[in-house]
């Protein structure tokens, strides 16, 4: 009898602790954007989310296409502008902190270090990824879904198919002005 009641118990103590991960699961995978209102940003900021974009990424980048949709959305968008400069301005503290340069003219592996909590708020699988998140760094959370995740996308829609050898990605008009020169 004793038996039975201890397996229920951990049972109901699992159950419970597995119900309050999946709320914390919700509360730390959808962070919501603040209602600031959109505007123009600086160019420093526009070179850090580009220089970011391409290290995410990780691939070559058409670095102006990133720069026309992060200008867009943070001049349409509510809550956009709000959190590229944060970001700009929280990765070029810590890049001057570390390698005394700002965050688009530092090197390669720099930049991804600097860029290593993203990853982790990317796959935040284990229950110390959790805790990590909820102990401030939800921002990253929100850097990774507004900014990361958006750039990968476009990367996808765009650039990937250029890199899969095509002369452009779909949508783009291509092979319009051929016509004029002599079949090669």
């Amino acid at each position: 009898m004793n038996r039975f009641r201890r397996r229920t118990l951990l049972g109901i103590a699992a159950a419970a602790c597995a119900a309050a991960a999946a709320g914390a699961w919700r509360w730390l995978s959808s962070p919501a954007l603040d209602g600031t209102a959109p505007g123009a940003f600086s160019p420093a900021t526009l070179d850090t989310l580009v220089a970011a974009a391409g290290t995410v990424i990780g691939k070559p980048i058409e670095p102006s296409h990133y720069a026309e949709y992060f200008r867009w959305r943070a001049e349409h968008l509510a809550g956009y502008r709000a959190v590229y400069e944060r970001f700009a301005a929280e990765i070029n503290r810590a890049a001057r902190r570390t390698a005394r340069c700002g965050f688009a003219s530092c090197t390669a592996p720099v930049r991804e270090r600097l860029l290593a909590p993203a990853a982790q708020a990317r796959r935040p699988g284990t229950p110390v990824d959790i805790a990590w998140l909820g102990a401030g760094r939800r921002r990253w959370a929100t850097y990774n879904m507004v900014i990361f995740d958006e750039a990968l996308a476009l990367f996808a829609d765009t650039d990937a198919w250029t890199l899969a050898g095509y002369d452009g990605w779909p949508g783009t008009p291509r092979g319009l002005d051929r016509y004029r020169h002599a079949p090669s």
